[in-house]
C-alpha cells in the first residue's frame, strides 16, 4: 500500500504541478488526490489537438467520399490544420457511385474541428468531430452540397463558395 500512495504522490506531483504545504490550496495527501478524482475530472476528458497527420475526418458533402485519412496539412506551421485550413488526405470510405473513389488522394478544407477556436467576440466555438468538404487544388468544391453547421470564420480564408453552399451557418 506504501508503494501505491508513493506512486500516486509523483503522479500528483507531475500532473498538478507539485504538492504544497496547504498553502497553495493543493491536494495534501494521496487519499485526498483519489477522492477528488471523479467521472468527470481531467484524466477522462480527452485533449483536443490539431488535425494531424492520419487523423480520419468525416466528409460532408456530396461528393461521395464518407471518410478521408489526413496524409498531410498545407499550412506554413508544422504543427496541424486548424478550421478553415486546406489538408491532403486518402478516402478510405466512399458511396458506390460518387464522383471519388476509395484510394484516391483528395484536397479538402476542414469546416469542423474538435479543437476550440477563440473567436473576436471572446467566445469558443468546439465541434463534436472533425469534418471537411473536398475540393479541387484550386480550392473550389467537388460536391454539390454541404452538410450540418458551418463556421463563418471560413470567410476570411477565402472559402465562400463553400458558404454557399452550407445549409447552416455557425
Amino acid at each position: 500500500m506504501a508503494g501505491l500512495a508513493s506512486r500516486w504522490t509523483a503522479v500528483g506531483r507531475t500532473l498538478l504541478g507539485g504538492i504544497g504545504n496547504g498553502s497553495s490550496g493543493l491536494l495534501k495527501s494521496p487519499h485526498e488526490l483519489l477522492g477528488s478524482l471523479s467521472c468527470g475530472s481531467f484524466f477522462s476528458q480527452q485533449q483536443r489537438t490539431f488535425i494531424q497527420m492520419r487523423t480520419n475526418l468525416k466528409v460532408v458533402d456530396n461528393s461521395g467520399a464518407k471518410r478521408v485519412m489526413c496524409i498531410q496539412a498545407l499550412r506554413k506551421r508544422k504543427t496541424g490544420a486548424k478550421l478553415g485550413d486546406t489538408i491532403i488526405g486518402s478516402v478510405k470510405e466512399a458511396q458506390p457511385r460518387g464522383k471519388v473513389k476509395k484510394g484516391d488522394v483528395v484536397y479538402g478544407v476542414v469546416v469542423r474541428a474538435a479543437m476550440s477556436r477563440g473567436r473576436c467576440d471572446g467566445s469558443e466555438i468546439k465541434f463534436d468531430d472533425n469534418a471537411i468538404v473536398l475540393v479541387n487544388k484550386q480550392g473550389e468544391p467537388i460536391g454539390t452540397r454541404v452538410f450540418g453547421p458551418v463556421p463563418h470564420e471560413l470567410r476570411k480564408r477565402n472559402h465562400v463558395k463553400i458558404l454557399t453552399l452550407a445549409e447552416h451557418i455557425a
